[in-house]
């Protein structure tokens, strides 16, 4: 009876010896789950780690050095505020009271350091060890997630971005525009947005072919970036239309803001570096804090200023 009650790392470790012992003593199935464990434990991907319940380290599975490309001897033993980003201690610490008064947390990201110096970027869960109704150890399990975070970065930004000019796109300016309008109308500030469009756009793919007519958008969205700031907000809303807000400009701007804009076009054409000349029709519309309007309205306005320039321009 009293081998019965042995555990696997009472007996011996010899495999053939053990294996016998553990027949006689009814344990083979508690040694199979345990070698099963380890061997899950060694080779799964994710890190699995352990806490005390005064947050030191007390394990680490093999994945945390090909991960981290740190050594696990030398992080355990110590607190896991160490490892943490400095940004994400707050949510950190966060989960590890919740764990500690027995809440499991599910999914949440944490950026951790690594041997080449960036952080990684981790999703963890956290599953608290009761004993006798006491939290003793707390057991993580961590996926890297760096490389998901840096797609899912760059494809947001893809989608807020112009592929051919590099400027904001319709997606990525409405934002920024209601958030500048918002801003204004509290400081009591007019908001300015210039809208325009490049003529004659058909007639350059027609007579040079399409990549002269994107290399005419792209030379246009390099004027503008000339002519305006960085602080400015400038997009391409579609095929030919352009819309610019330049920061903290107000109704008494205008003739300033587009007249700069066009004395740079005329340089541009005076490079003699196409075949053609560059010309817009441009419209200007504002919103003061005494008339209040949405951005919709801003734009339809400097829109509907724009073609009546266009329209002007076609009479003979």
């Amino acid at each position: 009876m009293e081998d019965s009650r042995k555990t696997v790392e009472q007996l011996p470790k010899e495999p053939e010896a053990l294996r016998q012992q553990l027949s006689e003593a009814g344990l083979q199935e508690q040694y199979e789950s345990a070698q099963h464990y380890q061997t899950l434990l060694h080779n799964v991907s994710d890190v699995i780690y352990s806490l005390s319940s005064d947050g030191i380290i007390t394990s680490l599975n093999p994945a945390f050095e090909k991960v981290t490309g740190l050594s696990c001897a030398d992080w355990i033993g110590k607190s896991f505020t160490q490892i943490i980003h400095p940004d994400d201690l707050p949510l950190a610490l966060e989960k590890f009271l919740s764990a500690l008064r027995g809440e499991p947390s599910p999914k949440f990201e944490l950026r951790t350091i690594s041997l080449s110096g960036n952080y990684l970027t981790g999703e963890f869960t956290t599953t608290p060890l009761m004993q006798d109704g006491k939290v003793v150890k707390i057991l993580g399990i961590v996926r890297d997630i760096t490389e998901h975070k840096q797609m899912a970065e760059k494809l947001k930004s893809l989608s807020l971005y112009d592929d051919l000019t590099g400027l904001y796109n319709r997606r990525g300016f409405l934002p920024l525009a209601e958030k500048f309008l918002g801003l204004a109308s509290r400081q009591k500030k007019d908001l300015l947005m210039i809208y325009l469009d490049l003529n004659d756009l058909k007639a350059i793919n027609d007579s040079w072919g399409h990549q002269e007519g994107d290399q005419a958008l792209m030379d246009i969205a390099q004027i503008l970036k000339k002519t305006y700031r960085v602080i400015d907000i400038i997009a391409r809303m579609s095929g030919d239309e352009f819309a610019v807000i330049p920061v903290g400009a107000t109704k008494d701007d205008i003739t300033k803001v587009t007249s700069r804009l066009q004395e740079n076009i005329e340089m541009h054409n005076a490079a003699n570096i196409r075949n053609y000349t560059l010309s817009i029709s441009c419209g200007v519309s504002y919103c003061d804090p005494e008339n209040p309007c949405s951005v919709d309205e801003i734009i339809s306005r400097a829109d509907h200023m724009m073609y009546e320039q266009k329209r002007l321009r076609r009479k003979p």
